[in-house]
């Protein structure tokens, strides 16, 4: 009796075991994009009428119709009449400097397709807060505190170096905090530069940032600063030494350095008696020390403009600067997107961007290497264009469903209808 129980506790755990276990992990959805028009950034050209495959965060398909399998849950978008891009980033940008800025600022930056930052000066410890809060809605390269001489032009974001800093000891620590890369700052001196381009070659990671006013342009760039913030100082050997200006341009392309002009810096000093700068929709993304901070230095620049000459004077040299641009570009200068929010007054999160994206059109820019500076060049710049910065197989989905096509005209990459990020969709970005 005993034997025949035990026989059939024996079957009982057989057929068991044969049992295939409850699958835990189903087959994610797959997103597929139907009858929509690609834009190709590389080649500046219209794909028509694709059907676009999302698998696990990565393009998985692009043709005119996927024949594989698709999981029954998977989420359909008709694009019939619309456009895809590759989604947006601003590259230079100042999140990390108020522990609300994650809150107060990811949702406008998706509302305008931005679905990455560069942080050009900030606090460490938040920066690896929010990057791995905001990890599912925004990208964020960030540097930390900017590196300067002693003092400092600002004391609050900034670490003052001189001739008796341990430098090694300084970019480890940075490094070790999270650095993506090291911001140096106008009044850095030469020695302390050498160490970081030292330190940045044995550990495989860069500087960039303002060319110091105590250092020839000539020797930032040949100890490998990649990207050039601004037109500070190159904006003044133009006017009065344009063969120089080409020499530093040449050696530029040689080294492969980037310049971020951030133009609408320069063109809001040109509006320093326009209210119409001030936009009252999205005051209310500013903090009110940011904003209170905008109107104190508003008012000081303001008295300094006293005559219609002064005014005359400002649109010059803006006209000046936007030719510099164009002849960079047109020397083969790879040219990034960025805005200067909080670190300009009046340039405000997310649609700064699309004004400087328009600043690039008046420079002479065509549409798509504006759109270029927003995208496949972000990407060059971070080593990442493998997988970033264009839509192609085997790239990761951040991309943009538009109403209109920015080709026409760069305005129309505000017609924003989704956002895809890595896959996640914005039909409407949250505000």
């Amino acid at each position: 009796m005993k034997s025949i129980k035990f026989i059939h506790l024996c079957l009982l755990l057989l057929i068991i075991g044969c049992i295939p276990p409850k699958n835990t992990n189903p087959i994610s959805p797959y997103l597929i994009i139907k009858n929509i028009n690609i834009i190709d950034v590389l080649k500046g050209e219209i794909i028509p009428n694709q059907e676009v495959v999302v698998k696990n965060k990565l393009i998985y398909f692009i043709g005119k119709s996927f024949s594989g399998k698709v999981p029954s849950h998977s989420i359909y978008i008709n694009g019939k009449g619309k456009y895809l891009s590759p989604s947006l980033w601003d590259m230079h940008f100042h999140l990390c400097w108020d522990k609300n800025n994650d809150t107060l600022l990811y949702s406008i930056l998706l509302k305008n397709g931005i679905t990455g930052i560069r942080d050009m000066g900030g606090d460490l410890i938040m920066m690896q807060r929010f990057k791995e809060k905001l990890k599912k809605s925004l990208e964020i390269f960030g540097a930390g505190p900017m590196i300067d001489g002693n003092p400092p032009v600002y004391a609050d974001f900034s670490l003052s170096v001189d001739d008796n800093t341990a430098m090694m000891a300084v970019l480890d620590s940075l490094k070790n905090k999270g650095a993506d890369f090291f911001k140096t700052y106008s009044l850095i001196k030469e020695p302390q530069l050498k160490d970081i381009s030292t330190y940045c070659t044995k550990n495989n990671t860069h500087f960039a940032g303002h060319l110091s006013e105590y250092i020839e342009p000539e020797t930032s760039i040949s100890l490998g600063q990649k990207s050039v913030e601004h037109l500070n100082r190159l904006d003044e050997i133009w006017q009065v030494n344009k063969n120089r200006l080409d020499s530093i341009g040449h050696l530029m392309q040689v080294k492969k350095t980037f310049i971020c002009p951030t133009l609408i810096t320069y063109q809001l000093k040109t509006k320093i008696k326009d209210s119409s700068i001030i936009n009252k929709e999205y005051n209310k993304y500013i903090p009110t020390v940011l904003m209170n901070e905008w109107k104190t230095t508003w008012a000081k620049r303001a008295k300094r403009v006293v005559y219609s000459q002064d005014l005359a004077d400002l649109d010059n040299r803006f006209i000046a600067q936007l030719a510099l641009v164009k002849h960079l570009h047109e020397m083969g200068i790879m040219i990034l997107a960025g805005s200067d929010f909080a670190g300009m007054p009046y340039v405000y999160p997310g649609i700064g961007l699309h004004q400087e994206l328009n600043l690039l059109a008046k420079a002479g820019l065509s549409n798509n290497e504006i759109l270029k500076t927003a995208t496949i060049n972000p990407a060059i710049y971070r080593g990442v264009q493998q997988m970033n910065g264009s839509i192609s197989v085997g790239k990761y989905a951040d991309m943009l469903i538009l109403e209109r096509n920015p080709l026409e005209n760069i305005a129309y990459l505000k017609s924003i209808n989704t956002v895809i990020w890595q896959g996640n969709i914005y039909n409407t970005a949250p505000q």
